[in-house]
């Protein structure tokens, strides 16, 4: 007789090693330990608790992933999840990280060379659902910016809130997510364009949009902890003088009314 512990740690496995693989991939010592009932062989009474099992992890990343599930439709997304679950079990107690290496996983199957946006969709919903978990912070709001000294503003450092999170893509994904959504079809195949998204939160609802390469490169010097000085320095390098003053203002008040700008420090 097994001791508890490896009766349990041989069952887990029988049913998390290779999920939805069914009887072959049983511990055989475990299967010993099993009775049979009525019409029912012991590898096929464990079998019921790992298709459970499987059917829990495919509805989780058929949920995360809910676009590219609806892009590859039913049969296709579920021969890959059962190949990614193959080589990619779940090791974390809790299932919000079983997709985090879908996209990749999806970068290097030759058969959805059809669908070769693919991958970026997935890092957008996967970069959605980062954001969505990521803590609560107080955003920056536009009384704040008006008490800060003229003399303060060169040294001052601006941070996003920790819900935000800037993508780049060798696709649209942007538009291919509202068509999935839409459930629309495209009278032409998508074409690859270079694109860089911010994604972020703002209460319990997730967005994201296009950002343009002022934007991109004002982002980047943020990100980088730079003072504000040097952010309107990169605006300049890509703009004139006078537009980029233009812009900075008008990102300022873009970033505080989409709530993407932490409260300064005290």
């Amino acid at each position: 007789m097994l001791a508890l512990r490896d009766l349990q740690s041989r069952f887990f496995d029988s049913l998390a090693r290779q999920p939805g693989a069914g009887p072959a991939s049983f511990d055989p010592t475990f299967i010993e330990c099993v009775e049979s009932r009525g019409p029912l062989a012991a590898s096929e009474r464990i079998d019921i608790y790992a298709q459970m099992y499987f059917a829990r992890l495919l509805d989780v990343l058929q949920g995360d992933f809910s676009r590219v599930a609806h892009l590859l439709g039913c049969d296709r997304f579920h021969t890959l999840a059962a190949d990614y679950l193959a080589q990619h079990p779940s090791t974390h107690p809790s299932l919000r990280h079983l997709g985090q290496g879908f996209p990749a996983f999806l970068r290097e199957r030759a058969d959805i060379a059809d669908l070769p946006f693919l991958s970026d969709l997935a890092e957008l919903e996967w970069a959605r659902l980062t954001v969505f978990d990521a803590p609560d912070s107080v955003p920056l709001r536009i009384e704040h910016l008006q008490s800060i000294a003229p003399e303060q503003w060169p040294t001052l450092r601006l941070q996003t809130i920790p819900a935000f999170h800037v993508t780049r893509h060798a696709w649209p994904v942007h538009e291919l997510w509202q068509a999935a959504e839409d459930e629309a079809r495209e009278e032409s195949a998508p074409q690859p364009a270079p694109t860089v998204l911010r994604v972020w939160r703002e209460g319990v609802s997730v967005y994201h949009a296009r950002i343009d390469t002022p934007e991109l490169v004002a982002f980047e010097r943020i990100l980088a902890g730079e003072p504000f000085a040097v952010v309107c320095a990169a605006l300049e390098s890509v703009l004139s003088a006078e537009e980029a003053a233009a812009t900075i203002g008008s990102l300022l008040l873009r970033w505080i009314e989409d709530g993407i700008l932490a409260q300064l420090p005290e």
